[in-house]
């Protein structure tokens, strides 16, 4: 997909950074000292954080290309009329780039617990990542709207079913990621012999 350097770097600085920093004030899950402690010998980069990686990337990752396919396809220009110059270019380019920083957002709701539900949890709890990722979706908009922005980043204007849809693709890791805490939960009542 082509995305630019400058735009890799405003979702690194706008959507990355600081979720990150903010994820590091979430308390820890109730449960947590009634898990077994960790081997010694694992890696931080252990088996299950990389399949939690590969399945939220994954699911990104096809939600933003199809909506940049898409974009072009349903455009109906030809091929050859595909340049960094033609609007429909720019748009499924912002559309992209608004993917990324949308998702990413609800993957970081998604990764605050290992296993218990967001809605356990409490969307409010953490008013530091709420706060990062509106200034992550602030940063897009200003790059989709402000004409100096859209000449820096090669991008346009989004439209409101532009952004349904980004948060309708947003929201697929979160609900991914809810179904498979509610398997680990599920699976782990069964070795106790206790409720499901």
């Amino acid at each position: 997909m082509p995305i630019s350097a400058v735009q890799i770097l405003a979702i690194d600085l706008g959507s990355d950074v600081m979720p990150a920093l903010a994820l590091g004030a979430e308390r820890p899950e109730p449960d947590v000292m009634d898990r077994p402690p960790r081997s010694r010998r694992e890696r931080l980069f252990s088996t299950a954080v990389v399949g939690r990686i590969l399945f939220l990337g994954g699911i990104q990752a096809l939600g933003v290309c199809a909506v940049f396919f898409w974009h072009i396809h349903s455009s109906g220009i030809p091929f050859g009329d595909f340049t960094e110059d033609h609007p429909v270019y720019r748009e499924a380019v912002t559309l992209a780039q608004g993917g990324i920083v949308l998702s990413q957002f609800f993957v970081s709701l998604a990764v605050r617990t290992e296993r218990q539900s967001i809605l356990e949890a409490g969307l409010l709890f953490n008013p530091a990542l709420l706060g990062a990722g509106g200034f992550g979706v602030a940063l897009m908009a200003a790059i989709s709207y402000l004409p100096p922005l859209q000449s820096v980043f090669n991008t346009a204007p989004l439209d409101a079913a532009d952004w349904a849809v980004l948060a309708g693709l947003g929201t697929l890791p979160l609900l991914a990621d809810e179904a498979r805490k509610a398997w680990l939960r599920r699976r782990a009542a069964r070795r106790k012999g206790g409720p499901r």
